[in-house]
């Protein structure tokens, strides 16, 4: 930024010479005065040297402007390195075919697929590992899915869900998290999260609800409805992460 001040600076003193300029060459063909000459050949020298200085100014100024965006934090994507109870790197592969679902789209694929049936254990298969799975399951049908950390206020341990970008519903997270105990027949742990910064974290079946709205979730929370989820803390925020 200071560059880019010093380079207005500069160009603001070559006009100011080229004015001067004008003025002696007119003074010169007038009455040919030599110190006039004189003044006018140092002059010449000097904005001369000031044009190329500015040139050179100007070019640092604008690779520095462009270096400076492209470190802008607001474009640099979010690390993705997690790793998983066992020791091993959570692994997402994507599928650059991949596309937005729609809602019913989102919907029929999480009731098809069954990493919610997967038994919760926290020493070997946790939220990272459901979260991991959904992922690659996901792109592997062509659906475009991100992964997402939430961290909270009042807990330590953070939480791992998924997040997709529906094309008539916006962005809408999913919490497949599996149970301790096996599910029956008819049973589902596929749930919608409802996230907001500094609200309680909420969950729904995709059974009972249709949209991703948390205004939704909040209406509803105390009024112990079925497919209601019990919290699992305050939400601090949120890391989502797309392609790798």
């Amino acid at each position: 930024m200071q560059l880019v001040l010093l380079s207005g600076v500069i160009f603001f003193k070559i006009i100011s010479i080229i004015y001067w300029e004008v003025y002696y060459i007119t003074a010169v063909e007038a009455t040919g005065d030599s110190l006039i000459k004189r003044c006018k050949s140092t002059r010449s020298k000097i904005f001369c040297t000031l044009l190329f200085l500015s040139l050179v100014v100007l070019c640092v100024s604008l690779v520095y402007s462009a270096e400076s965006r492209e470190n802008d934090p607001a474009d640099i994507k979010p690390k993705f390195n997690v790793y998983k109870i066992s020791g091993s790197p959570a692994i997402l592969i994507d599928n650059p075919s991949a596309r937005d679902p729609t809602w019913e789209e989102l919907m029929q694929f999480l009731k098809e697929d069954d990493t919610d049936r997967i038994l919760y254990q926290l020493d070997s298969f946790n939220c990272i590992d459901f979260a991991e799975r959904l992922h690659n399951n996901a792109e592997s049908r062509g659906i475009r899915a991100a992964y997402v950390s939430v961290s909270f206020h009042d807990r330590q341990n953070g939480h791992a869900i998924n997040a997709f970008e529906t094309a008539d519903k916006g962005l809408v997270f999913v919490d497949c998290t599996g149970a301790e105990n096996p599910l029956g027949e008819l049973d589902s742990n596929d749930k919608i999260a409802y996230i907001s910064p500094d609200k309680e974290y909420g969950s729904v079946s995709i059974y009972y609800t249709d949209t991703p709205a948390y205004e939704f979730y909040e209406q509803r929370k105390d009024k112990r409805l079925k497919g209601f989820f019990k919290s699992i803390g305050t939400v601090k925020g949120t890391r989502i992460f797309w392609e790798m």
